[in-house]
């Protein structure tokens, strides 16, 4: 095996191996903006606002300029904006949700070079939307997740465990030789997550224990499952620096267990598809931590107006990287609350005290294979009919998919590929799967305001 742990190895994926990927091959600027970040984190909170309010000046004043569904807002709502004013003048844009994205599309980017590329949102809320990001974006995202991984302990070259969904994977029976030399040069070894037979559970423990990992960065359902599966089979496991977990809700007694079983401490990170990482605890475990170069965050209630800290409210999102196209007040779909506790690590950065996200299930067929409940997001990417969706497994072998659709009648124009969806499913859950779906008007979320998108009526 390539991939080791020792320090020539690192320091070589460091300071050669990187620096030349990163400048050379990906024509990215995510190093410097890393070291942008890296310094910034220790300014004075107050030093760090001005620089947001410098970056959301600027972002609002291009959006207005070139953006045609920005120029018809300030238009229609006579909105006036300064500078020195502009974390009062924001509130006067409305709310940018999915509907009004998937409405206003073609109104809403501008390519200003041959940088962008298209993305879906996660479809974590039921609602998948199209939108373009680009290599400027790209570059921040990602020096925005070498600082996350280095709160939790792991610097640029050590070896990384990620427990991962790749849906992808699965279809085409593998990552190919070029994902296992990409993972060998990085020392991020990706173990998929999307099914976990009992076998791989098996295999998974014996490659951490392997590999060494430093961190392992992991959907908080999948790393539970398999220190379930660690527990109940009396498994030793070795014990990383941390674990860091992202997409989904961290429950105290999910916690609980994953530091249990590996003997760690657990990071959370949260982030979306959209905007990317948001916020991340540090190692004071005070909140999660926002990242003023990168976004301006609100916490608004039901008729948008802002709450105080520590009340709770719709999270919105104001990117201050991705002038492609631009996303204003967008609505995330996640409720949160802000924190104004003094920071004791010494970071200058604001605090989120909470985030209540969606629910992602696990699933089990017949086999008694545990399948990530997200792995049914890629099933409706880029299905143009479908405005919110939701997937219940009712028994081993049945599954019920709920579809609120934007037009009805084109379900007689096969907009909607159910034949297709329905041979992925079965890849994964088995041929003999009953498969239902449902066409409603409406998906609510739960008394408690989280969106279960995909959840199991057999699984504990």
């Amino acid at each position: 095996m390539l991939i080791n742990g020792s320090v020539i190895v690192v320091k070589l994926r460091r300071n050669i191996v990187f620096p030349f990927y990163w400048k050379y091959i990906k024509n990215s600027n995510a190093l410097s903006c890393y070291k942008i970040l890296s310094n910034h984190q220790w300014n004075t909170l107050e030093e760090n606002k001005k620089i947001q309010q410098k970056k959301l000046y600027q972002m609002i004043r291009y959006a207005t300029q070139n953006i045609p569904y920005y120029k018809k807002i300030i238009k229609e709502h006579n909105i006036q904006f300064s500078e020195d004013s502009i974390f009062d003048d924001i509130k006067k844009f409305p709310i940018l949700t999915k509907d009004v994205i998937r409405n206003h599309f073609d109104e809403l980017y501008k390519f200003r070079d041959r940088t962008y590329y298209q993305n879906t949102s996660g479809g974590s809320t039921g609602e998948p939307v199209v939108f373009y990001q680009d290599a400027q974006y790209f570059g921040w995202a990602t020096a925005n997740k070498i600082i996350f991984n280095e709160w939790a302990g792991r610097k640029l070259g050590e070896p990384m465990v990620k427990l991962w969904g790749s849906f992808q994977d699965i279809l085409r029976g593998g990552q190919g030789f070029e994902g296992y030399i990409r993972q060998q040069l990085s020392g991020v070894i990706i173990l998929n997550s999307d099914r976990m037979t009992e076998k791989d559970e098996y295999q998974y423990v014996q490659r951490i224990n392997n590999i060494k990992p430093c961190l392992i960065l992991a959907f908080t359902n999948s790393i539970d499952e398999l220190a379930r599966f660690i527990q109940e089979h009396h498994l030793s496991i070795y014990s990383p620096h941390a674990i860091m977990t992202t997409a989904g809700v961290l429950y105290p007694e999910v916690r609980s267990r994953i530091e249990k079983v590996f003997c760690t401490t657990i990071f959370n990170r949260y982030g979306s598809q959209e905007v990317s990482d948001i916020a991340c605890n540090c190692e004071k475990d005070q909140g999660l931590h926002l990242i003023p170069d990168i976004h301006y965050l609100e916490i608004v209630d039901e008729k948008g107006k802002e709450v105080k800290p520590g009340k709770s409210g719709e999270i919105i999102i104001t990117l201050l990287t991705n002038y492609t196209m631009p996303l204003i007040r967008y609505k995330v779909g996640d409720r949160g609350i802000l924190s104004d506790k003094n920071n004791q690590c010494g970071r200058g950065l604001p605090l989120l005290e909470k985030v209540v996200g969606r629910i992602r299930g696990n699933f089990k067929n017949k086999f008694g294979d545990h399948i990530n409940g997200g792995v049914f997001i890629d099933l409706f990417y880029f299905q143009e009919n479908i405005k919110q969706f939701q997937i219940i497994q009712e028994t081993v072998d049945s599954i019920v998919i709920n579809l609120v659709l934007m037009d009805k009648a084109k379900l007689k124009n096969k907009n909607v590929k159910f034949k297709e969806i329905n041979q992925k499913i079965w890849k994964i859950m088995g041929h003999k799967t009953n498969v239902n779906y449902n066409i409603v008007d409406e998906i609510k979320p739960s008394p408690s305001g989280k969106f279960m998108y995909s959840f199991s009526k057999i699984m504990s």
